[in-house]
């Protein structure tokens, strides 16, 4: 009797181990295309909205998804008595069902029922008729969500870049961070740093903890990174011995030998990259051909060049010189760069360009990709003074006569001196005397910008002699001139940078905006 039950419970078990396998499978299949479905659908969003770390999200909603529905399968999964009717279903016609409800009887009716369930499981074929598989259909349908998924992680976007260097940024800040934090623990186990000493380094380290915690983008790490690498450098020249200095350049190179050779590579990779954009471009070729010579006045003068000459180049010219600089920020390192590309990019569409910000930017990537630390500074001054009284006269028209005398004597002196130095090295860092570099603003013709005042003694300039008299009559009023010099190149730019801004932003065609682009030309 017990032989019996035993054999029909021990198949009751392997045939139930088929079924739960089945029922989580089928679960699962139905369980991952909704998860595929709202991964799919949290891809799409990040494509125009910024999600930092959208695959770790989605990877992680499918991996506890599955781990759910495993659990929840196991819960849910058939138990024996209704295996036994699965299994009743598929060929034994309710023997195993009627003999699991009566195992604990021992009649003979009873014992004669379930010698037949075992005469009929022992020739039953598990595998064949409790099959292990699901829907094709559900398959497919997962597959192409699952497709779908990593097409669409692969689209690049804005949005997706903005995210990528969110994660990027979040990556390094945290790499910063915990090397200062390591290094302040190690600052007390220091033997060779006086108390004095290691009080100092910790209010270094620890304030450059604080900083970094609160820098937003990787420029503000950078600059964080180099104020500490400064401080820890006059905390080490001002160190008593020797061993002491030892200790602290020891810890600065942990700290920072791995920033500073990421820096000059990344300053190499930038200038390199930036220069082969601007080759491609007749209209940047000399400004890439100066940054290759590594010259400040090159650069200097090339950057003026271009400067002047964004007024004389054509709407497609500004479009092409402006998308060799878009191009060349796109994926700096140098956050400093980048952005004075990007300003750049956009200022010449308009025809302007900072010159001083994007040459100064230039020089300190230059300075980054050789390497190079130091401090440099030019200083100038200049003082004048003058002094000078003058006469005028004036006389209106119309009935009447106005008249005044005046003499008077002017004498204006001037002078200015500058010297500056530099020391440490850089790209640069100026000459022993001072000297004022004007990019733009040269002097040239100079014309009379005459001016109209209605004519009264108010606008009588002058002034009697010590033993003279003026005299003065009423008339009807009548006109003095008033007027002033000016620049004729700037009178002639500020209406040509007038014209040209309001035909780009007009919807003019091209060839009429190049019609008006040579009229003005023509002027200069």
């Amino acid at each position: 009797m017990n032989s019996l039950n035993n054999e029909i419970i021990t198949f009751i078990k392997k045939a139930s181990k088929r079924i739960k396998a089945n029922f989580i499978l089928d679960l699962s299949v139905v369980g991952i295309k909704y998860l595929l479905c709202l991964n799919f659908l949290i891809l799409l969003i990040s494509l125009f909205i910024t999600i930092p770390y959208v695959e770790e999200v989605t990877i992680g909603i499918l991996v506890i998804g599955i781990i759910a529905i495993i659990i929840y399968g196991a819960f849910k999964a058939p138990k024996d008595k209704e295996v036994a009717l699965i299994v009743d279903s598929k060929g034994l016609k309710e023997r195993v069902t009627t003999s699991l409800e009566l195992i604990n009887h021992d009649d003979e009716i009873t014992i004669a029922q379930k010698k037949d369930t075992v005469n009929y499981i022992k020739n039953y074929n598990l595998k064949e008729n409790l099959k292990i598989k699901t829907e094709k259909k559900q398959v497919l349908v997962v597959i192409a969500l699952l497709a779908m998924c990593i097409l669409t992680a692969f689209i690049d976007t804005s949005a997706k870049k903005e995210a990528n260097n969110i994660r990027e940024f979040n990556k390094y800040q945290q790499e910063y961070i915990k090397k200062v934090e390591e290094e302040k623990k190690k600052v007390d186990k220091l033997e060779d740093l006086s108390e004095e000493e290691k009080e100092a380094i910790k209010k270094i380290l620890e304030d450059a903890k604080k900083e970094l915690k609160e820098a937003d983008k990787k420029l503000d790490v950078n600059k964080t990174l180099e104020r500490m690498e400064k401080k820890l450098e006059e905390a080490k020249n001002q160190a008593k011995d020797e061993k002491s200095k030892e200790a602290m350049e020891n810890m600065q190179k942990n700290l920072l030998d791995k920033f500073n050779k990421d820096k000059e590579e990344n300053a190499k990779k930038d200038l390199n990259k930036l220069t082969n954009e601007l080759l491609k471009k007749k209209e940047s070729k000399d400004l890439a051909e100066a940054i290759l010579s590594k010259d400040s006045k090159e650069l200097e003068k090339a950057l003026g060049n271009l400067k002047k000459s964004l007024g004389n180049m054509s709407s497609s010219e500004l479009n092409n010189l402006s998308k060799a600089l878009a191009s060349a920020a796109e994926g700096m390192e140098d956050e400093s760069l980048k952005e004075a590309l990007e300003s750049a990019s956009d200022s010449v569409l308009d025809g302007k360009l900072d010159a001083e910000t994007l040459k100064e930017a230039l020089e300190n990537a230059k300075k980054n990709s050789e390497g190079k630390k130091g401090e440099g500074s030019n200083k100038g001054e200049g003082s004048g003074e003058g002094e000078g009284e003058g006469s005028g006269e004036g006389d209106g028209s119309g009935e009447g006569e106005g008249q005044g005398e005046g003499n008077g004597q002017g004498q204006g002196q001037g002078n200015g001196q500058g010297q500056g130095n530099g020391t440490g090295q850089g790209w640069n860092t100026g000459s022993s005397e001072g000297e004022e570099n004007d990019i733009d603003n040269k002097k040239g013709e100079q014309v009379y910008i005459p001016g109209r005042d209605t004519g009264n003694d108010g606008n009588l300039t002058g002034n009697k002699n010590e033993d003279g008299d003026s005299q003065s009559i009423d008339s009807q009023n009548g006109f003095n001139l008033d007027g002033s010099k000016i620049d004729y190149d700037k009178v002639i730019g500020d209406y040509t940078n007038s014209a040209l801004e309001g035909a780009n932003n007009s919807n003019l065609p091209e060839s009429f905006k190049d019609l008006i682009k040579e009229y003005f030309q023509g002027l200069n």
